[in-house]
């Protein structure tokens, strides 16, 4: 998503990241990774509840396609450090709110690997703009 906030900005999107985790440990993290994104802690998972974001299963956890994103973020160099406390089960998802709130686009995530390219969200907001058409659902992606 990085790669892509130029494109975004181009389009007068801003990105918001919103995690469960506590706000100290959020600082940590964006102190070393230096997200060019506003990060939000949402530790009661207000939100989360707001957007139907679900607890997901052990085997959608732990799918192929998970597994698969990780081994490459390995080969990447990237690594994913699990204290123990992080809740592995917590589903996200991916959201384009318009100014007035009403949601244009929803991703429920199936796993922590089922996440849309930002290519096809700029797709998706360049199709929202065009035609006025939303699609609320995410699911034609």
């Amino acid at each position: 998503m990085t790669s892509s906030k130029a494109e975004f900005d181009r389009r007068g999107v801003s990105i918001v990241v919103v995690s469960f985790a506590e706000p100290a440990k959020l600082q940590r993290y964006q102190e070393s990774h230096n997200w060019p994104f506003v990060i939000l802690a949402d530790p009661n998972r207000i939100a989360y509840q707001a957007f139907a974001l679900k607890r997901l299963s052990w085997f959608s956890v732990f799918s192929l396609s998970t597994l698969w994103t990780y081994s490459k973020l390995l080969y990447k160099g990237q690594k994913r450090r699990y204290h123990g406390k992080d809740d592995i089960y917590q589903g996200g998802g991916d959201f384009l709110i318009d100014r007035e709130g009403s949601i244009l686009f929803a991703r429920r995530g199936h796993n922590p690997a089922d996440r849309p390219l930002p290519e096809t969200l700029l797709k998706t907001i360049d199709r929202i703009v065009s035609t006025g058409i939303a699609n609320a659902d995410g699911d034609e992606m």
